[in-house]
This record gives structure tokens, sequence and C-alpha cells, in this order.
């Protein structure tokens, strides 16, 4: 199973992490929909940055993401990691129905094109699919950091799979970003999650050389760099690669 999502039979996987993004974005826009413009100024955890400055990133990155699809040009290539210019002074209001707009586009446009094309991004090329896993993976993230901000507690989905699944996937990428020799190949690391409804994930080879097991948001919340408890991670690891791995986990550019 190494490399491949543990996703049960359908006719369209693609089509149904589509449909996972498009409802993943629902729910953080039904979150935004209902708060007062006032709040929308609220600090996140994320350091410098309220709810505004996280939907205009998320905003731009879409936008970014658009004309990677149909225009094949990297617009984040020709900046740093995160650099993407200042926030404007824009209404909330008008931010979310941009934020709308260009997130429909971006739908629009990965459902026009075969999942395993490969596309700009981030001076690299990757395949659709992984782009998609990509958006559908910061917008949870930043979505976690704008209910921190408005006090809401949010809810766990099985649309997890995919954050979990790019954060083992991006684990060469990881250990390369800290400079770190992993103690075994990564591919080699097996990683098998408790999902929100109850199912186990096994994400990884059946012949590993280092396991994780755990909670699948516990999980994603370390490869994103949400987990903000003072605790570490309640995530059980077998081996130094297992280890190194939680350590390092990296699953954005």
């Amino acid at each position: 199973m190494s490399g491949q999502y543990p996703l049960p039979a359908m006719n369209d996987p693609f089509a149904g992490l589509l449909a996972d993004l498009a409802d993943e974005q629902a729910t953080l826009d039904d979150l935004l929909a209902q708060t007062p413009a006032e709040r929308w100024r609220t600090p996140t955890p994320a350091e410098g940055w309220d709810v505004v400055d996280t939907m205009w990133h998320l905003l731009i990155a879409e936008r970014a993401a658009w004309a990677s699809l149909v225009e094949d040009q990297d617009p984040l290539a020709a900046h740093p990691r995160h650099a993407i210019g200042p926030t404007p002074d824009i209404d909330p209001a008008e931010l979310l129905v941009q934020w709308r707009a260009a997130r429909t586009a971006t739908v629009d446009a990965f459902a026009g094109r075969p999942s395993d094309d490969r596309v700009p991004w981030g001076g690299r090329r990757m395949s659709v699919r992984s782009l998609a896993t990509a958006r559908l993976m910061e917008s949870w993230a930043h979505g976690l950091d704008c209910f921190a901000a408005l006090d809401v507690q949010p809810v766990d989905t099985d649309r997890l799979l995919h954050v979990a699944w790019l954060g083992w996937r991006s684990l060469p990428y990881a250990f390369a970003v800290h400079g770190e020799k992993p103690p075994a190949p990564p591919h080699q690391l097996r990683v098998e999650l408790a999902a929100p409804s109850g199912v186990t994930w096994p994400i990884g080879p059946d012949e590993y050389s280092g396991r994780v097991r755990g909670d699948a948001g516990v999980w994603c919340r370390v490869v994103t760099h949400r987990w903000r408890q003072p605790a570490p991670p309640p995530l059980e690891t077998e081996g130094p690669l297992a280890e190194r791995a939680v350590a390092v986990a990296q699953a954005f550019l």
C-alpha cells in the first residue's frame, strides 16, 4: 500500500478528493459567514496573523493554484515561503466573497485536469492530485487557526485522511528541510491512525522500518504544526525512524 491512499473502492477517487476539498472549505466558510466583522481582527495562534490575514493568505494561495492549473504559472516561486505581501485593508464581507470565487474557480480548474498531470508549485512541479491535497491541507490547517481565534471547537472528519497521507508523503521533504538524514528511508515508515469515524487508516508499507500509531487528528496537527498543547503529542512510535518522523514532520512548503 506504500504511497497510496487507504481509500475504499470508488469509481473516481479524484472526484472524491475534490468533493472533500470543497466540503472542507465550506466548513470554514460557515464559521466565517456568521462571524461579525469586528471579530475578524482577532489574533490567531499563528504569530502576527489575525483572521483577516489568514483568509487573505488563503485567497492568494487559491489564485496561485488557479494560475498553476490554467496558465502553467507559479506565482509562489518568486516569493519566499509564506511571503505574500501585506494584507490590504479589506472589508471582511468582500474578502469572503473573493475567497469564495477564487476557491470555486480553483476546484473547477482541478476538475478539468487529469489527476496525474504535473503543474508548477513553489519552484517545482507536482501532480494535480498532490496540489489538490495540499489545498485541502492548507484550508484545514489555517481553518484551525480561525476556529481557535474565534473560540469555536472544530470537529474532525474523515477528510483528514488526505492530510494524514500528505504528512506521510512529505517526510523526505521534511527531513531535507531540517537538514537531517533519516535513520531509514522515509517511505519505509508505516502510520496507523484511528480515524474520526472509528476505522483505522494504514498508510505506508506492510513491511516497515518504523511505525507511528495514534489518533488521526493528532497526527494531522503534528504534520501541519498545529499541535499546540504543552504536552507532547500522544503518538506511539516504534523505532528511530518513527521518532524522528514525528519530530520533523511538515506537510507544507
